[in-house]
């Protein structure tokens, strides 16, 4: 075992919605026990499936959204495995759960019927809006979240570039994964105060509220000065519109710049790259030398001025020249990759962040996948298994956290 949660036992009965919270817990190092119905929980069917064929131990996403945990299967309809919930939740220093609120309180195997059990319990609901207010009861996916918690609201096109472009998802799970990030904020956070007093606690989480804290500007300005934020192709959203960040390149890769001789130093540097390729001779004039001039989103001549002639710049040499070129000038410049390009990447390569794993229909033919998003000093990241198989490790559980022969 490795990583700085080992000995902590979790119970996990999340589907989509809530699994990537368990699995940054068994990342780093957890004993996280998913615990599934007969059939398989909900992730088992979502697709890309291996060789497109469908199966419970056939996901893709569900072998990323579930490295390092175990598989138990109970069936909640049948009084015996009800009685094994319990007492696994007695055994288990945390429990992660997405079911609706209340669902588990109505059976008597929620929190509060089963926390007063364990006095250090930690018990983190996931819900798309949380446990209560208005929206307690509503259903919501993904996109429902990105969309009322305001992140569709400040991605996509310009409407200058494309009138009446409706707002655009980032696609991933990203509202799903924000709720988890927070989630997993709070478990951590819940165990310090474990740690000094004993006591356990009941973690609500929204999803909702996740993604709402996440929206960057558009909240402070709409409360400071009742303004709504303006999507923009290719670049954060704001009050009013700033120089493009997207530019295309020679070979017609696109390149995405930010800032352009922020300090001094910096712009001595970019003006001398662009002159020596025939670029910018006007940039010698004292118009250019104070640096507020040289900023866009303010309005000045000079900065509309210089993106112009960057834009000239980039249009004559490759993307990859422009971007190596602007790094070796600490300019905060990059290219937009392709997911091909990004699994070449040798910089990945080189810190070893891809892992090799296997499953149904890929024994012996190994699948990459993102490993660890960190690196631990003294307690390391380890792909310790991958996602488990349907009820895989119903005994060997059952048997270890309650001593328990099937």
């Amino acid at each position: 075992m490795s990583g700085p949660l080992t000995g902590l036992r979790v119970l996990e009965l999340c589907g989509p919605m809530g699994q990537y919270a368990g699995k940054l817990l068994a990342d780093m190092g957890a004993d996280v026990v998913k615990v599934e119905p007969p059939d398989g929980g909900e992730a088992r069917r979502v697709g890309p499936f291996v060789d497109d064929v469908p199966g419970p131990n056939r996901s893709l996403s569900f072998w990323y959204g579930n490295t390092n945990k175990r598989s138990v299967v109970l069936d909640f309809g049948e009084d015996g495995d009800r009685e094994t919930w319990r007492r696994l939740v007695s055994a288990a220093d945390i429990v992660i759960e997405d079911r609706r609120p209340g669902e588990l309180d109505a059976s008597g195997m929620g929190y509060r019927a089963l926390g007063a059990a364990n006095a250090g319990l930690i018990w983190c609901a996931i819900t798309p809006f949380g446990q209560d207010g208005p929206w307690a009861a509503f259903a919501a996916t993904d996109l429902v979240s990105l969309a009322l918690g305001g992140a569709m609201m400040m991605n996509g096109y310009d409407p200058e570039d494309a009138p009446g472009a409706p707002p655009i998802r980032g696609h991933g799970d990203q509202g799903y994964a924000t709720g988890c990030h927070y989630a997993v904020q709070g478990i951590l956070a819940a165990l310090l105060w474990r740690d000094r007093t004993g006591e356990g606690q009941f973690i609500d989480c929204s999803v909702h509220e996740a993604v709402s804290s996440t929206t960057e500007v558009a909240l402070p300005y709409w409360f400071t000065q009742r303004v709504n934020v303006i999507r923009q192709t290719g670049r954060h959203a704001a009050a009013s519109r700033t120089e493009r960040w997207l530019q295309r390149a020679a070979d017609g890769r696109w390149t995405l710049i930010f800032g352009v001789g922020r300090d001094n130093a910096s712009w001595k540097r970019i003006k001398a790259w662009f002159q020596s390729k025939g670029f910018g001779g006007q940039f010698d004039e004292p118009r250019f030398d104070d640096p507020a001039a040289r900023q866009p989103g303010r309005g000045s001549p000079e900065a509309a001025e210089i993106f112009a002639e960057l834009e000239r710049f980039i249009a004559a040499h490759p993307a990859e020249e422009v971007y190596r070129g602007g790094q070796e000038r600490r300019q905060a410049w990059g290219v937009v990759r392709s997911p091909e390009e990004n699994l070449a990447d040798p910089h990945w390569e080189d810190r070893r962040f891809w892992v090799e794993v296997e499953g149904e229909g890929r024994e012996g033919q190994p699948v990459r996948m993102p490993g660890a998003p960190y690196r631990f000093s003294a307690t390391p990241w380890a792909l310790r298994r991958p996602a488990p198989k349907l009820g895989e490790h119903t005994a060997e559980v059952l048997r270890e956290w309650l001593g328990v022969e099937t």
